[in-house]
């Protein structure tokens, strides 16, 4: 199968050269699709001088900010390719990362997706990378700090799984991180990518969720697959925290089941957006 990676960035600074590099190392890989959010100058010529030099590379810009959603949407229609690979501009891909996915993806119940196993800069596993499937009490549960509170009461148990032992194999999990996750682009094309909703977070678990609730795979695959720099972009705290609230605000109302908790949904994101300052 033909791998297309879709990398969105958004001022991401230095490390956007790093995950270039590995990309250009990448084995498997055969379409690069460089997506300008609307950078500064200097990841400009990064991008630029990158697709200058690697005939495999596109770069699609002049949309602005559009948001992550929109944007990895945009690029995964201007790629080819039989499989996407949505890799954050923070992420710095083992050269052997991609291959090794792709056999757990042919082996997975379609709509599938298979996230990767990413590590910090000491080797622990990625926060988000093991989720389980986010419902109203696990939200409230993560946000509240009641998940310390686990090992005494398993209805406590964190939407987060990354602190879990690593399995010898796949396993199915209830969501995976876009940092680092692939699916085919059929799956992809037929649960209507990635919903536009969300401006940016969350719309990884949506994806997840809805794919699960087609009947397919969500799988996380150990690795590891590469490492994940993380908070490289120059957002703001504020503005990543609102936008983070919003989405998962949206999320909750998405997938509320039943006037119960249709009306709980309703409160919670409420409480959640006034607890979040507006940028």
């Amino acid at each position: 199968m033909r791998v297309c990676a879709v990398i969105v960035s958004y001022r991401t600074g230095p490390a956007l050269g790093a995950c270039l590099e590995a990309l250009a190392a990448a084995n498997g890989l055969d379409e690069i699709v460089l997506v300008d959010n609307g950078n500064a100058a200097a990841e400009t010529a990064v991008l630029d001088a990158f697709a200058a030099t690697h005939s495999k590379a596109l770069v699609i810009r002049g949309h602005g900010n559009i948001g992550f959603a929109a944007a990895c949407n945009r690029g995964a229609r201007a790629g080819g390719g039989d499989v996407l690979a949505f890799v954050n501009p923070d992420v710095v891909l083992a050269s052997d990362a991609l291959p090794r996915l792709v056999v757990s993806l042919e082996a997975a119940r379609a709509p599938a997706i298979i996230g990767g196993d990413l590590r910090d800069a000491e080797g622990r596993p990625d926060r988000g990378g093991r989720r389980e499937r986010l419902t109203l009490w696990r939200a409230i549960v993560s946000a509240s700090g009641l998940s310390k509170l686990e090992r005494i009461a398993p209805i406590f148990r964190d939407f987060n799984r990354h602190t879990d032992p690593l399995p010898a194999a796949p396993v199915r999990v209830g969501a995976v991180s876009g940092a680092l996750m692939m699916i085919r682009r059929a799956d992809f094309e037929a649960l209507g990518g990635f919903d536009e909703g969300y401006f940016v977070h969350v719309e990884d678990v949506d994806l997840c969720r809805r794919a699960e609730e087609a009947g397919g795979d969500v799988l996380f695959a150990p690795g590891p697959h590469g490492r994940h720099e993380r908070s490289t972009s120059d957002a703001t705290p504020r503005a990543v925290a609102r936008y983070r609230a919003e989405s998962m605000a949206r999320y909750l109302r998405k997938f509320a089941r039943g006037p119960l908790e249709r009306v709980l949904t309703v409160v919670a994101s409420s409480v959640l957006l006034a607890m979040t300052p507006k940028v």
